[in-house]
């Protein structure tokens, strides 16, 4: 609303859809590791720059899942 780009990654997108984010990536990673699993840096790495590449597109945009699972 300000002209300043926002972004949101969740685990969970039930209650995050109801707020609404200009751009949003989802997982199917569990909670507390929404990014990615404890010490999985490519993971947390390919999240991190999904959820950030939406920065350079016009909102809102429709949510985007991830196919990222916590082994």
């Amino acid at each position: 609303m300000n002209g300043i780009a926002a972004t949101l990654t969740s685990w969970r997108d039930g209650v995050t859809r109801l707020m609404k984010p200009p751009r949003a990536t989802f997982t199917g990673l569990e909670r507390g590791a929404t990014l990615g699993a404890p010490g999985d840096k490519a993971q947390q790495r390919r999240v991190l720059n999904a959820t950030l590449d939406l920065l350079a597109q016009a909102a809102p945009l429709e949510p985007v899942y991830l196919d990222e699972k916590q082994l």
